[in-house]
């Protein structure tokens, strides 16, 4: 099917539909929505259409796209078919199991060149720039300009400093008065611009929080929590299909579907709606959340939440560019299947209850079920029907989760103890880094995330490379070089309750199993939490962490350093950490993904190195720093993987006993954390020496 869009400048003075009854059932389809000011020159779209598998495209504000664009949704062929083509006679079917992707949305302050190809699921983010003639398979970074086939980044319209600050004004969101009245700021100076509009753009954090539910969980994995907002208005809904997906990507996960639920005069109809849904899953385990209610700042719910869904709504831009704000990994609610990607892996880390018994008594039901189930007896009649299935949904339905497993490695460790790997402390390790110039890469969970393959972290993507060379690294024996791991495979009474239940929630018999099986117990290790002196800790609110940073800080007293760091993370930058170094140099690297530069890293350390061997190297970059500080010192160079150790000086310096956000830096721990505000510092700039992004 092949039909074309053209709308004309200055027709959309407000958000708006288009929609087509593409089955000739009598309902309507969204087929587009597109927000105040854009225009579509003329753009065509290719498209199977049948009603399983069906898309829209969604354009934001204030985006143009010009002449002979081309859209091409869902029209792959099965290429593992002997034959790709069709036969006379035969009725062709389309391949029920590939995965399909449709949804393509152009953001806010677009410009799609004239005959651009853009090709299923791709999302171009907001004032990105996408050259004439280019042919887009992937999503668009913000601010970037794409050109060519494949499309591929070729520049930025602007700085970092001020595409940090318009993500904040972002103002596609003023009122179309306020855009009158500042329109010749909108075309004049970019900087001015910012500097004028930047104060009034508010606290990504200090935002009114909602008071959900919040559900005790007991499953295998992280606490996660994706947020979904049902398209109940929808002819073709796709929440049933989204609520199908979630159960079956993440039932005996600690991963929560966050459903927010307007309250209007159909509230009742919609939890009905949802009733009959969930009646399908009285006997699955997983965790749903309903939040009823109307929000005058919908942020809130996008601040404390992981992961958003997206769905065919006019407000779905709208929604988008709030989960961009937050760092949220977005899933496509239209997509077949929606989960089965990378993007699950980042999502929830590996772990079974398969061997646990369901729970069958009342009493084992969570107060959190009680507290929802009252908001719901205030919406609705039929409060006892819904409220038992969404029950069923929110109460863990195993006995027991894998803290219990790992009871026994806990209480056993000073009896009969079980295998344990040997991990020496962190003191040992830092006397033998200054004494014996020992260099060190250090093993957490992230590490054997990326070795079993698991997608799991925002900042470093899954890589067969890399997770090979941290195997090969594991198992090294080379004296130079101390190897580090978390010290939490026993005795945990040194850590604060929240670290122990996360512990004991991760450390399931399957992880045990795949730690161990690359462990050797003969050797001996060092302790990874060296490096994080403060926010796990049981004796964090007394001066214990200051002289744990004391003693590290003994490292660099007097030394000069090579810093090789993510662009945003910043080491030292605002406090006093390294206040003791005789001098700094730095090389910055990506701030997520930085394996994907890890040659032109090594390379760039080494050709400073050989010129300057009295440095010491002290790396900050996820997984890449243990391969990184490992390479660095079989070419004879002292070379530490020093991890967290700023982030949790800053949590320490900020002394609430917890992680927090950081002011201008990139802090993977907490919500919000990879949405950095960019700050500017003389000494900081002066010491860069090289980046690599």
């Amino acid at each position: 099917m092949r039909f074309k869009f053209n709308i004309q400048e200055n027709l959309i003075q407000k958000d708006s539909v288009y929609n087509n009854d593409i089955f000739g059932e009598g309902k309507s389809f969204p087929v587009l929505t597109i927000g105040k000011d854009s225009y579509i020159e003329e753009a065509w779209v290719e498209n199977v259409i049948d009603e399983k598998y069906i898309y829209n495209i969604q354009v934001g504000c204030y985006s143009a796209i010009a002449h002979d664009v081309t859209f091409i949704i869902d029209m792959n062929h099965d290429y593992r078919k002997p034959a790709l083509g069709r036969i006379t006679g035969i009725a062709y079917r389309r391949p029920e199991f590939m995965k399909r992707k449709g949804q393509i949305i152009i953001m806010n302050d677009c410009w799609i060149g004239e005959k651009t190809i853009i090709n299923s699921g791709v999302t171009v983010h907001n004032g990105a720039v996408v050259a004439a003639g280019a042919v887009v398979s992937k999503d668009v970074p913000a601010y970037s300009i794409v050109a060519g086939n494949p499309a591929k980044v070729i520049g930025y319209r602007f700085d970092e400093k001020t595409i940090n600050m318009l993500k904040r004004i972002k103002w596609w969101n003023w009122s179309y008065d306020k855009v009158l009245e500042r329109s010749q700021d909108l075309y004049g100076d970019i900087d001015s611009f910012t500097q004028k509009y930047i104060n009034e753009a508010g606290d990504l954090y200090n935002v009114p929080l909602p008071e959900i539910n919040l559900i005790e969980k007991s499953n295998a994995g992280e606490d996660k929590r994706i947020l979904y907002i049902p398209d109940f208005e929808q002819d073709y809904p796709t929440y049933p299909h989204v609520i199908d997906e979630f159960v079956r990507a993440y039932s005996d996960t600690n991963t929560e579907l966050l459903l927010y639920i307007k309250e209007d005069e159909f509230l009742d109809d919609k939890l009905n709606l949802l009733n009959g849904i969930f009646e399908k899953y009285e006997k699955d385990n997983c965790y749903v959340n309903l939040y009823v209610g109307n929000l005058s700042d919908e942020r809130g719910l996008f601040a404390i939440s992981d992961g958003y869904i997206t769905n065919r709504s006019i407000d779905n831009v709208y929604h988008m560019d709030m989960a961009d704000s937050y760092g949220l990994i977005v899933f496509s609610g239209v997509d077949y299947p929606i989960f089965n990607s990378p993007k699950v892996k980042s999502m929830v880390k590996a772990g079974s209850n398969d061997s646990k018994t369901p729970i069958e008594n009342d009493k084992f039901i969570f107060d959190i079920v009680k507290k929802q189930n009252e908001i719901i007896k205030k919406v609705t009649s039929d409060y006892d029907n819904i409220a038992n299935h969404i029950a069923r949904l929110s109460v863990n339905q195993v006995a027991m989760n894998s803290s219990v497993d790992n009871l026994k490695y806990e209480l056993l460790y000073n009896t009969e103890r079980p295998q344990y790997p040997r991990i020496l402390s962190g003191d040992m390790a830092i006397e033998k880094i200054i004494n014996e110039g020992k260099s060190m890469s250090r093993f957490g969970d992230g590490e054997f995330a990326v070795i079993a393959g698991l997608d799991r972290q925002k900042f470093q993507r899954a890589d067969e490379k890399l997770a090979k060379r941290l195997v090969e690294i594991l198992k090294a024996k080379q004296d130079d070089v101390l190897i580090c791991l978390m010290d939490v495979y026993g005795d945990l009474s040194k850590y604060n309750t929240e670290c122990k239940y996360n512990i004991r929630a991760y450390m399931s018999e399957d992880i045990r199993k795949q730690h161990y099986a690359l462990i050797d117990m003969e050797r001996d290790y060092y302790d990874a939490y060296v490096t994080r002196p403060y926010a796990s800790y049981l004796d964090n609110n007394t001066d214990a962490p200051k002289k744990r940073f004391d003693n590290l800080k003994r490292i660099w007293k007097d030394k000069k350093l090579l810093i090789i760091e993510g662009e945003k993370s910043r080491l030292g930058v605002g406090n006093d950490l390294l206040a003791g170094a005789a001098d700094i140099k730095r090389i910055l690297g990506p701030a997520e993904h930085a394996f994907d530069r890890y040659d032109d890293l090594f390379n760039e350390a080494i050709s400073f190195l050989e010129n300057n061997d009295d440095y010491l190297t002290l790396i900050a970059m996820g997984a890449t720093a243990t391969v990184l500080a490992y390479d660095i010192a079989m070419k004879g160079f002292q070379a530490l993987d020093i991890g967290h150790v700023d982030i949790e000086y800053e949590w320490m310096l900020a002394g609430k006993g917890v992680k927090v956000p950081v002011k201008g830096k990139y802090n993977n721990e907490v919500s919000g954390g990879d949405v950095v505000e960019d700050i500017y510092d003389d000494r900081y700039e002066s010491e860069i020496i090289k980046r690599v992004i």
